[in-house]
């Protein structure tokens, strides 16, 4: 998975940079590299999720009326034209995940300028990195949190929370007074984290700045627990919240939402500690059916080689004079039937055991041909009627005669038993 976003310069305005700030992310939970490249030398992936820095958004808190789905754009528009600076027409919006209006609930709903969003996809696709998803860079949180990042000539106080985002521009002093290089610090952070002053630890914003500000943090508010993260890190937690700008114009197709949500799943699945203990059961589970069928497998393996071995002492105590064990079953019924030829009387398989069966039935029978080989037969030509048949079939059956009937050919195999 590939994320980037555009460095814009700002004085070309909606125009986005040649310089795009990329990270590479195996499964969305955590950064493999990161960089800052021009459009063609960026890494290729086979997702590309484009990022909307926190500056270029504005969020809104909305109750939602009934209304059709069809007419949800237009009813964005009558509810927050009195909060936008611009026409809603020149403006994309996006809803909070699992927000379903109609159902009399508020939610978020993020803003943007649609030209520039456009100009940058349109940029990422002649580039061949089609964009599948559009993430904000901050979003509102349960938790409020605060960190300090700037992008080449530009600083950023952004501040999140169940509120909202926060966005401050960090002034730079240097302009107005040379001695002084740190940023300024805007009055209405400082209010925000005045409110927030608390003697339990816990309650308080969770702090973080890249390395250029970390040092500026800890020095203004000493009272913080300041940890040092790259933009990149924070793009991961807005991704982990299942958060997606493209919608309405932009929505993708059900087929593109499926070919991106199965590898999506997967790699949670595969490598989210919350999803370890689910990994766990899983793996326990096939390993006690892999057991389980070892088991069975093994137990019946045992019992043929009993029967085998129950066969083989049965056949060398009945027949002292067979010294070699190939085949029990076989070598047994080929025992006994030399003991029927020794004592005169007719083998199973034989001709006259045949000729005998066919005139126990009692019925009489006309053949054109008989063929007979060892234990098989085939009777050609037969007339019979449907009594006569059946009859036959029958004693046949009786005396250890398989019968298959081909019309007036019957096919007859022995079946030693």
């Amino acid at each position: 998975m590939l994320l980037l976003t555009p460095v814009e310069n700002a004085s070309t305005g909606s125009e986005p940079r040649t310089a795009w700030r990329w990270a590479q992310s195996p499964d969305g939970l955590k950064l493999a590299r990161q960089g800052l490249s021009p459009l063609a030398d960026l890494p290729q992936e086979a997702e590309c999720v484009l990022v909307i820095p926190p500056e270029q958004l504005s969020w809104h808190r909305v109750t939602w009326p009934r209304i059709a789905p069809a007419r949800l754009r237009a009813a964005l528009e009558g509810l927050l034209e009195e909060h936008l600076l611009d026409d809603p027409a020149l403006l994309h919006f996006a809803l909070e995940p699992g927000l379903k209006p109609g159902s009399a609930a508020s939610g978020w709903v993020a803003v943007c300028h649609k030209a520039r969003l456009h100009a940058q996809l349109q940029a990422l696709e002649q580039a061949g990195r089609p964009v599948g998803r559009i993430l904000p860079a901050a979003c509102p949180q349960p938790q409020e949190q605060l960190w300090l990042q700037g992008e080449g000539d530009r600083s950023w106080a952004i501040a999140t929370g169940p509120d909202g985002v926060l966005v401050l521009p960090l002034a730079d002093q240097s302009q107005t007074d040379p001695t002084r290089a740190e940023p300024a610090i805007p009055t209405t952070l400082r209010l925000w984290l005045a409110q927030r002053q608390s003697d339990d630890e816990a309650s308080r914003p969770a702090a973080s700045a890249d390395a250029a500000h970390l040092a500026l943090a800890e020095q203004v508010w000493p009272e913080l627990q300041w940890s040092m993260a790259t933009a990149p890190e924070r793009w991961l937690q807005s991704l982990r919240q299942g958060w997606n700008l493209a919608q309405f114009d932009l929505k993708l197709s059900a087929s593109q939402r499926r070919g991106q949500w199965l590898p999506r799943a997967w790699r949670t699945l595969a490598r989210d500690p919350a999803w370890r203990p689910v990994r766990w059961s899983l793996g326990a589970l096939l390993g006690l059916q892999l057991l389980g069928l070892n088991l069975l497998a093994w137990q019946e393996q045992a019992a043929e080689r009993a029967q085998k071995a129950e066969l083989q002492t049965l056949l060398t105590q009945t027949f002292p004079q067979v010294k070699l064990v190939l085949d029990a079953p076989r070598q047994m019924q080929a025992e006994l039937e030399r003991l029927r030829q020794q004592q005169g009387e007719l083998g199973g398989g034989d001709f006259e055991s045949l000729l005998a069966a066919l005139g126990a039935s009692g019925q009489p029978v006309s053949w054109q041909k008989i063929e007979f080989g060892s234990g098989q037969a085939k009777l050609i030509g037969a007339r019979l009627d449907a009594a006569a048949e059946q009859s036959l079939q029958g004693a046949l059956q009786a005396r250890g005669w398989r019968v298959e009937p081909n019309g007036n050919d019957w096919r007859l195999e022995w079946e030693r038993k």
